[in-house]
């Protein structure tokens, strides 16, 4: 029987790898088949360990990680996860579970549509804890992988990220205004207003970071993104270019100076349709409430991947008619 549990999850989306038990154990869902699962060069990446029944303590030095015969990932966080169960239900104490946040290497080999080899195998990757290793999870390496950063993901919010959310309202996206202060419904964007998206899984740059140090510069990604615009309340995101959205080219895409695996997004806030409605701020509403909590969704993409924000867009005056003569 394995003594190890590896469950991997990409900050956004949770997949599931689960080795033998002596019972059933969930620690995450998803909408899509979890293996292989997708990475992208400097890439953060939150690994869910469950570590081995021997393990009781454990120290962040520890833990590390790695791609099988290949090269190791900086480990830059290590905190405690919750599984969400509920020990007076289960009648046992609840599973431990490590979030680990790693960095992909740069310069990993990567699937490329348009390369003169273009395939690429998976590979895969573990995690060991106090020298026991993981069994070890496919991984498939694609030119990028973008996830928008939001205030619940554990690289930014660590332990608190496993608190409840209130209300039901989703997590904020990590979008700011030019002074640094985020978008929200009591500061909601502006026409022509240049905003900053932070992001991960955008790949490689020019010239090139390297793995587990802060970024020297700004430098720009390699790959060109599309960005797109949906004014529309609550919606979703959607590929660029996808179902004939016109789609822009952001003023920049590139790592974001003195940070690891951080990249920004740089865009122009276009002008809004006549009669958008105003986001409703969310400290006033009831739990559970369905209401406007944005009402412009930016999706940022590529041939490989995109992922979108949702966010609070000042509505455009509207104008009172000419007085008739």
């Amino acid at each position: 029987m394995r003594s190890l549990i590896l469950c991997s999850a990409v900050l956004a989306g949770v997949s599931i790898c689960c080795a033998q038990t002596p019972g059933p154990v969930l620690l995450g869902a998803g909408n899509v088949s979890p293996f292989p699962l997708a990475v992208a060069p400097g890439e953060l990446l939150t690994l869910f360990v469950q570590p081995a029944a021997a393990i009781s303590r454990w120290t962040a030095s520890a833990v590390t990680a790695g791609f099988a015969n290949g090269p190791s990932m900086p480990v830059l966080q290590v905190v405690e996860a919750s599984t969400g169960c509920n020990p007076p239900l289960i009648g046992a104490p609840c599973t431990q579970v490590l979030a680990v946040t790693v960095q992909i290497p740069f310069g990993i080999p990567v699937f490329c549509t348009l390369c003169a080899s273009p395939f690429v195998s998976a590979s895969s990757i573990d995690v060991s804890v106090n020298g026991v290793k993981s069994a070890p999870v496919i991984v498939q390496p694609f030119q990028d992988h973008v996830h928008f950063l939001t205030t619940c993901d554990i690289i930014v919010a660590g332990a608190n990220s496993a608190l409840p959310l209130i209300g039901g309202l989703p997590c904020a996206p990590m979008v700011t205004h030019p002074d640094g202060r985020p978008v929200s419904a009591i500061l909601p964007a502006t026409a022509g207003e240049e905003l900053v998206a932070y992001a991960t899984g955008l790949g490689q740059t020019n010239p090139v970071l390297t793995t587990g140090q802060p970024a020297a510069q700004s430098s720009p990604t390699v790959t060109t993104f599309g960005i797109d615009f949906n004014f529309r309340a609550n919606a979703l995101a959607t590929m660029p270019g996808a179902a004939g959205v016109p789609t822009a080219a952001p003023l920049f895409t590139g790592a974001t100076q003195a940070f690891v695996g951080l990249y920004q997004i740089n865009f122009i806030v276009p002008t809004p349709p006549v009669g958008l409605v105003p986001c409703v701020d969310n400290a006033a509403l009831p739990a559970f409430s369905n209401a406007v909590q944005s009402n412009l969704t930016i999706s940022v993409g590529s041939n490989y991947s995109f992922d979108g924000a949702g966010i609070c867009v000042e509505p455009s005056p509207v104008l009172d008619p000419p007085a008739s003569s």
